[in-house]
């Protein structure tokens, strides 16, 4: 009889063990929270009125194509403004995004977190096809994550923009820093980190042993065989993508949305940016669906702020510097209000209206710019100083213009424990690297401009004065025919300031002039100089006694 009892137990305990393995097999769940949890966790964060209109916001990062940057911070960051103004009960973040930019998804991620938080408007993650890289990062920052049938997540490998606009990998320390920032944002919420950081880190080996998520050191410590025979989650050389199963066995997903045949939301009801919730899969879920009366309200940018993010971009920008630059050179070594000048006026003027409106400058950075800018006028028009106050206002206008094209200088930072910078220090780099570059090749172009162009075009008259201003009759001769041009030691008369560059008049011809650096106002007596392919070089006569 005691033989039998224990055969019994036996089989029974084998039983019990051969049914915990095909748990875990059939599962593969970290750690999955009951169903019941996961509808109180939304009944105490997204209260509704039973009875009344329930507001729901709506921000979507999409089309595959669409790829995260700083456009998508700006389109996200004026987003949250708006729904701090109108307070909808929750805001639907919609991601179908191949990732992007990590320092931009960084910046909207922490933005995403205080408005949770902060301004109580918990976020909601639509996982709609891909969350891939620093879509990723966008889910992890929301308090609940939603996903359909076909959703995936994962594979966030830090890149950053080229000069070009191409996305390239970030170095092997940024990597290293991102992968902790990762399992932070993750864990924010009651994520598994690790399950983040294998997201970054194609190292990491993490396995499923016994119901738990753990990680290995090396493939030799995985549990091939046997009853309790671990489940690779992420092996060495892969970066982990989780499927919409895996994301709900592994607790990264709250819901699965089943596929649902939906009304269609209008023409009209997209241009204008409000819809009924039940044409939405996510108010056929549990607990969503007992929300009454939903209208989803949609944060579309108008197109005055989609002109400002265009040109704010970086390559718009360095385009627009380099506009700037070589119209101003243009315009100061040829005097007159001029189709130059006017180039380089404009675009200060939008890179001045682009920045600020979005807030990517400061009244810092425009204040240096502005008092830079009165410097070199006054130095040019007013009160010359030998060059003492241009060049100063020179050194002050590239300060301000440079830290308003660089936005977020107040996010660099080095961290302590890699003695590297962090993705804002790397962005930055990037971009000042970009600006640099732009910056040099307009001294290039100036350089080959003022050696092969304006001789031979005589300050581009066609660009500069327009009319009869400089008509031959009334005295005026271009070019550099030495045969017509006043030898040195001839007196002259300023006829236009020369700022160094500007005109004089002997014997009733006007001609193109040049003074070594000086501020000569018209009316003036100077002296030729010398006479070479950038000009007729002149100089004030000294009056005895000064």
């Amino acid at each position: 009889m005691n033989l039998l009892k224990k055969l019994l137990f036996i089989h029974i305990f084998s039983l019990w063990i051969t049914c915990q393995a095909a748990s875990i097999n059939q599962t593969n769940f970290y750690p999955l929270l009951p169903q019941e949890t996961v509808l109180k966790n939304l009944e105490q964060h997204i209260p509704f009125n039973p009875q009344g209109t329930n507001l729901v916001g709506y921000l979507y990062i999409g089309d595959h194509e669409t790829m995260i940057s700083e456009s998508t911070w700006l389109y996200v960051k004026q987003g949250l403004e708006y729904y701090k103004k109108n307070k909808p009960i929750f805001i639907i973040l919609e991601l179908d995004t191949p990732g992007g930019e990590i320092f931009a998804a960084q910046k909207i991620s922490d933005a995403l977190k205080a408005m949770d938080i902060q301004e109580n408007i918990p976020i909601v993650a639509y996982i709609n096809n891909w969350a891939i890289s620093a879509g990723a990062m966008l889910a992890y920052s929301s308090r609940f994550i939603v996903t359909t049938k076909d959703g995936s997540i994962g594979a966030a490998e830090p890149v950053y923009p080229d000069g070009m606009g191409k996305m390239e990998s970030a170095s092997e320390k940024i990597n290293s820093a991102i992968r902790a920032d990762f399992g932070n944002r993750a864990s924010y919420f009651g994520r598994n980190s690790l399950l983040a950081e294998a997201m970054v880190d194609k190292d990491l080996i993490l396995v499923l042993r016994k119901g738990k998520i753990i990680r290995l050191e090396n493939e030799n410590q995985i549990k091939l065989t046997g009853a309790d025979a671990d489940i690779v989650i992420s092996s060495k050389g892969k970066l982990l993508t989780l499927t919409a199963e895996q994301m709900i066995n592994y607790g990264v997903a709250d819901l699965l949305l089943s596929p649902t045949k939906l009304t269609t939301i209008t023409q009209e009801e997209e241009k204008l940016g409000k819809w009924p919730g039940d044409k939405m899969l996510l108010f056929h879920a549990p607990f969503f669906e007992r929300i009454p009366h939903v209208i989803v309200d949609a944060y579309k940018m108008d197109w005055k702020t989609k002109l400002f993010v265009f040109l704010a971009s970086p390559i718009v920008s360095s385009l627009l510097m380099m506009g700037l630059i070589i119209g101003g050179y243009l315009e100061f070594s040829q005097p007159g209000l001029s189709f130059p000048g006017f180039i380089a006026v404009t675009c200060l003027f939008l890179m001045i209206l682009s920045h600020f409106s979005l807030e990517l400058a400061g009244w810092l950075e425009l204040i240096i710019l502005l008092t830079g800018l009165t410097l070199i006028i006054v130095e040019l028009f007013l009160v010359p100083t030998f060059g003492l106050l241009g060049v100063f206002g020179v050194i002050l206008f590239i300060i301000g213009l440079f830290g308003m094209l660089l936005p977020n200088i107040d996010s660099v930072q080095i961290e302590p424990d890699t003695k590297t910078i962090n993705a804002a220090g790397e962005y930055f780099l990037r971009r000042l690297a970009w600006l640099s570059g732009t910056f040099i090749l307009s001294l290039i172009l100036i350089g080959l401009l003022a050696k092969h162009v304006l001789p031979r075009f005589s300050g581009m008259n066609s660009l500069i004065l327009s009319g009869n201003e400089q008509d031959a009759s009334k005295g005026f001769t271009a070019g550099l025919d030495r045969s017509k041009m006043p030898l040195p030691g001839t007196i002259a008369i300023v006829y236009a300031t020369l700022r160094p560059a500007g005109k004089i008049v002997i014997d009733q011809k006007i001609y193109d002039a040049l003074s070594d650096f000086d501020f000569i106002p018209e009316g003036e007596k100077v002296i030729v100089t010398r006479v070479e392919e950038g000009g007729v070089f002149v100089e004030r006569i000294k009056v005895e006694g000064e």
